[in-house]
């Protein structure tokens, strides 16, 4: 019941954003239209090791910020979810404002891939 109840408020969570994971989408899929592959193994990859496979579009420290500026709100409705603030810059190895910024929505990013993943699994 319990997983049943999180899959339901991921989903929910999805409708929410569905600005924000509609842009994500459209990245991701500029992304392998440009270098090959296929959305659900993508997205699988991203959410595994979101370090080393990157979005087009959310590559360079000063697009993520960019993409913090235009969906602030609901970055930081998600990190407040995921209790990211509750954890100190120091303990994440974050000693300036722009990199916790960046650190953040590149957290958030990672939620909101997520909630792709979670909508395009209940879609099949």
């Amino acid at each position: 019941m319990r997983k049943f109840t999180t899959l339901i408020l991921e989903a929910d969570d999805a409708s929410k954003y569905i600005e924000v994971t509609d842009e994500i989408k459209k990245m991701i899929e500029n992304t392998i239209e440009k270098s090959g592959g296929e959305f659900k193994s993508f997205v699988e990859s991203y959410i595994k090791n979101p370090d080393d496979v990157k979005i087009e579009g959310l590559i360079n420290d000063s697009d993520v910020y960019d993409f913090y500026l235009k969906y602030r709100n609901q970055v930081d409705e998600v990190l407040n979810s995921v209790k990211f603030y509750g954890e100190t810059p120091e303990s994440m190895n974050i000693f300036g404002l722009y990199e916790f910024i960046i650190k953040g929505t590149q957290k958030a990013v990672n939620e909101f891939v997520k909630m792709l993943n979670e909508t395009q699994n209940q879609g099949n």
